[in-house]
């Protein structure tokens, strides 16, 4: 008879439980947002440095361009030591500069502490590249 009486107590551990998954998945989707927000803000940069070097004259002042670009960009604060720039350029079928292509790829290794907003261990690259063609009849 005395089973009938108990009523347990089963409900606030589930509740803890329920609380502590909550909080798990709250923490995880902020990751990934940060996360995705550190893509788009890499991708923006590389496709802001891709255009700017292919503005430019010449491979070596449209290196100094991206460069550049990178360097005032607000990758410097989010990267652990600033975004890393490559710039390749694809001569045009004359084998000049103008009418060729440039691409640039911007390289960002953010703390995944600085993601999850809690201490997590370790880091995340994010790289993208943008291709811009450069104009053949620039000034």
């Amino acid at each position: 008879m005395q089973l009938e009486r108990d009523r347990g107590v089963s409900t606030p551990v589930e509740m803890i439980a329920m609380a502590i998954a909550a909080l798990a998945a709250i923490v995880f989707l902020g990751f990934l947002g940060r996360l995705h927000a550190a893509a788009v803000q890499v991708t923006n940069v590389a496709q802001s440095a891709a255009r700017a070097a292919s503005l430019e004259t010449d491979p070596s002042a449209a290196e100094r361009a991206a460069l550049e670009v990178v360097g005032t960009s607000p990758l410097t604060t989010r990267c652990v030591g600033g975004g890393q720039t490559t710039l390749v350029w694809a001569p045009s079928p004359t084998g000049e500069w103008r009418g060729g292509s440039v691409t640039v790829t911007v390289e960002c290794r953010v703390r995944l502490q600085s993601l999850a907003s809690v201490w997590v261990p370790g880091s995340r690259v994010v790289a993208m590249s943008d291709t811009q063609p450069v104009d053949r009849y620039q000034r």
